[in-house]
């Protein structure tokens, strides 16, 4: 399929991390288990309902002199039945960035991450099933939040807050790295050629309450588990290890409605020396402590600065696209030591969240810099849903995690293992720019 002469919009700067890869990047997936077959022409209907009210889903991206544009696409969005997953952004999908597919019972949403982040995507994935059970059942629910065919258009929905600098105190700067994390011996070894994911369902009251009686939170309490799991395998460490926690900067950057990539890392110390002595509540709640300094406004701000910076200064001087890899490719040296927490909460719903009875968030990291354990956290039904994904063969760590839940009280159900890929990215390759 030749790609159409879009017309241009904006120029995307929040997507920069995405765009400038010497490995083409991979489909984020949504994984949505119902529970009932689902139907493919009302789940057509539904996406095309989302569409009406946030037709910016339904854009293309594509390159010009180097830079990347958000282009109207009036190409069909089409919800396919098939269990293979495409490859989104490029001609499979006729260039839309977001993608659903179905099958039996479940519902993919795809999207290349250069479009938006895990929370722009729940925008989209929130609205479509909104759709589908009022279409389904004949109804019109009532659910605050979500973004209903009537819902009022909120400003800056569309904002890309990378697009322009932010102002910070006079000389601040900060080191991202200025903890260096343990490495898991496990990186440097030759990845797997998949995503092995272990999951492990706990009663979401029950795991809440042991939250509260440790005054912590729940990513801070799962980085002291995670610390102790990594402590267990290797009863010897003394070097400080760490998580990677994904967060959203919308507040920080004053673009809370915005749909596009907004997005930064907290990172989460868990210092040997710091922590010797202390009862698992001390562990916990100095890990709340931690968590709270990180997600820092002025943070927030010099990444956007840094990012977006980057992107405007290299483009008034290198205005192609294979010339800018060698500057913008953040990737390349990048790492998610010593592990990665990914919290993505629950999807709004109203009385039919009964009927999700599962989501999984898929992401497929088999580069070596990024072949560290990764806890995907989320809530469906009472639940909270535990993948504990990683891309090499060794599953001490797993067993020491489920052990560290056991030595807490905390039950849980761990359900079959899985084995996943998410397929490369067909927007990079459909343009011909890899």
């Amino acid at each position: 399929m030749n790609r159409p002469d879009f017309e241009l919009k904006e120029k995307n700067y929040s997507g920069v991390t995405s765009f400038y890869r010497s490995k083409p990047h991979r489909a984020y997936v949504v994984e949505v288990g119902l529970s009932s077959p689902v139907r493919g022409e009302i789940l057509q209907e539904a996406v095309n309902r989302t569409l009406l009210r946030m037709p910016y889903f339904s854009d293309a991206l594509t390159e010009k002199n180097g830079d990347f544009y958000y282009a109207r696409n009036p190409l069909p969005f089409e919800v396919v039945e098939t269990e293979q997953l495409r490859h989104v952004g490029g001609p499979e999908t006729n260039w839309h960035q977001m993608d659903v597919t179905y099958w039996n019972d479940t519902v993919w949403f795809s999207m290349f991450h250069g479009f938006c982040d895990g929370l722009g995507m729940n925008l989209f994935i929130e609205a479509t099933l909104y759709n589908y059970f009022c279409i389904r059942d004949g109804k019109k629910y009532e659910v605050e939040g979500i973004r209903t065919p009537d819902s009022p258009i909120l400003p800056d929905e569309e904002k890309d807050p990378f697009a322009e600098p932010y102002e910070l105190p006079e000389g601040y700067s900060m080191n991202l790295f200025a903890d260096k994390y343990w490495h898991l011996p496990e990186i440097n070894e030759k990845p797997l050629d998949y995503m092995y994911g272990v999951p492990v369902r706990v009663k979401e009251d029950e795991f809440m309450q042991f939250v509260r009686e440790n005054k912590s939170t729940p990513v801070a309490a799962l980085h002291v588990i995670m610390a102790n799991s990594v402590k267990a395998v290797h009863p010897d460490l003394t070097e400080t290890v760490g998580a990677l926690v994904p967060a959203s900067y919308r507040k920080h950057l004053n673009a809370e409605n915005t749909f596009k990539n907004c997005a930064g890392a907290l990172r989460i110390p868990y210092r040997m020396e710091e922590m010797h002595g202390l009862s698992f509540a001390e562990q916990a709640a100095h890990a709340r402590t931690l968590l709270r300094q990180s997600n820092d406004p002025n943070a927030a701000r010099f990444l956007a600065n840094r990012l977006g910076g980057a992107l405007r200064q290299i483009g008034a001087s290198i205005p192609n696209y294979t010339g800018r890899l060698a500057y913008l490719d953040f990737a390349k040296n990048a790492n998610n030591d010593t592990y990665m927490i990914d919290y993505v909460g629950s999807l709004k719903a109203g009385v039919y969240s009964s009927e999700i009875v599962r989501t999984k968030y898929l992401a497929t990291n088999i580069d070596p810099n990024f072949s560290t354990v990764t806890l995907y956290i989320s809530a469906t039904s009472g639940y909270f849903h535990f993948e504990i994904v990683r891309a090499f063969e060794s599953g001490a760590y797993v067993d020491a995690f489920l052990d560290q839940l056991s030595r807490h009280g905390i039950t849980y159900i761990r359900e079959a293992d899985s084995r996943y890929t998410t397929p490369e990215n067909g927007l990079i390759t459909g343009l011909g720019l890899m």
